[in-house]
């Protein structure tokens, strides 16, 4: 497996985590539910029936990547546009589940919601790598300001 730097929400969009003033590094798939999350397509999802002619809506960087390990960024689109209720609740964690289904043939990924006041939710990920310990990555969403604003691995 290789090693990646740390990336990490801080309520203005990605950063990188520094440790004694260098990058921090990671070694597991914590990044990868990030990129997965906010780091693709937030205008539509790639259609794998456009030709080269056809404007692309998609992120420039799914032209690349085989059809199965494509950045949508439906969890984003979906919080940008569902109520946060119970039901909505259930459709964030499809969202997001639809946007790690890639990482299936790496770990167990269980996903889980919740609001934590008006206009807010978390979103609790769990990875399990077969003879690891399991990872979790806690998101936080704030409706209001329409975007993350906090994100760590615990």
């Amino acid at each position: 497996m290789g090693v990646d730097v740390v990336i990490y929400e801080s309520g203005s969009g990605g950063e990188l985590q520094l440790l004694n003033d260098d990058l921090a590094l990671s070694g597991g798939l914590a990044n990868q539910v990030y990129l997965a999350f906010f780091g693709g397509n937030l205008e539509q999802s790639t259609s794998p029936s456009l030709d080269d002619l056809e404007f692309r809506g998609d992120w420039w960087g799914n032209q690349l990547l085989k059809t199965e390990n494509q950045f949508n960024s439906e969890l984003e689109r979906t919080l940008q546009t569902v109520a946060l209720n119970s039901a909505g609740l259930r459709i964030l964690e499809n969202a997001a589940k639809k946007d790690l289904e890639f990482l299936k043939e790496f770990a167990e990924i269980d996903v889980k919601s919740s609001i934590t006041g008006i206009n807010k939710t978390e979103l609790f990920v769990t990875l399990q790598e077969p003879g690891q310990q399991s990872t979790k990555i806690k998101l936080i969403w704030d409706g209001t300001r329409d975007e993350a604003i906090f994100n760590v691995i615990l």
